[in-house]
């Protein structure tokens, strides 16, 4: 019942448009972003002769953090919402518990914080980088740190952008598709989006490798999948697939 609820919803979506998006040279630049979405009001060399004044406690493994409270408050709104009042018990204590957070995101944020490249990885769909990139999406999400969503945005684009193979293995191509999938969804909950162009550009590879059954596949995984993802995809579809029978 499922499957036949999410293909009626694909067709009825494709049958509603009427013509493809024009086509244009899409170029994203996702390593200088780093730069140019930082907050550039904070004088990070100000900070060198200054102890730190707030102690973040991560994970489970309670990994310390010792950093400065205003350059955190400077860059996410849940650290200025926690530690700006005394009402709250960490802007009394000067420390701030997340048991929720992965140590390793952490450590990528705080070097963010600081004015250091995430360096996040090219490749999304090995374990590692998938992983890698989920939860510091995830972190950025919880911490308010809407810049960092951004460049793992524009990350995640620039990656589909170019994505034009697929493994040979059929069960391994699906979950690359599917992680690819459930991370663009992630990205759209988290008030990320994915360029319409580049989507269209990322289904014409699908149809040319006879691959598109693995993005609708995977779609149907998606559990309350994000409306503007599930628009703009099948957008794209639409824009690629000629005949609608072959979903």
């Amino acid at each position: 019942m499922a499957v036949f609820v999410a293909r009626s919803r694909i067709a009825a979506f494709i049958n509603s448009w009427t013509k493809p998006p024009p086509k244009r040279d899409l170029d994203v630049d996702i390593y200088g972003a780093d730069e140019a979405l930082a907050t550039t009001s904070i004088n990070i060399a100000s900070y060198t002769n200054v102890n730190p004044d707030l102690i973040i406690i991560v994970g489970e493994v309670q990994k310390k953090f010792r950093v400065h409270k205003d350059l955190l408050i400077a860059k996410s709104k849940f650290f200025k919402a926690a530690c700006s009042t005394s009402h709250f018990r960490e802007g009394v204590e000067n420390i701030v518990r997340l048991p929720e957070i992965d140590p390793e995101s952490m450590v990528r944020l705080v070097r963010w914080f600081y004015n250091v490249e995430l360096g996040l990885p090219e490749d999304i769909t090995v374990e590692d980088g998938y992983e890698i990139t989920l939860n510091l999406l995830n972190a950025a999400d919880f911490l308010e740190v809407p810049a960092v969503v951004t460049i793992i945005t524009r990350a995640t684009q620039n990656y589909i952008w170019k994505c034009n193979s697929w493994k040979g293995d059929a069960e391994e191509a699906a979950e690359d598709e599917q992680k690819k999938v459930d991370l663009m969804c992630r990205l759209y909950e988290c008030g990320g989006k994915i360029d319409r162009e580049c989507l269209h550009s990322y289904f014409e590879n699908l149809k040319e490798s006879h691959k598109m059954g693995l993005f609708v596949n995977a779609l149907k995984e998606v559990e309350d999948c994000h409306p503007d993802f599930f628009n703009d995809t099948m957008v794209a579809v639409y824009s690629t697939v000629e005949d609608v029978g072959r979903l």
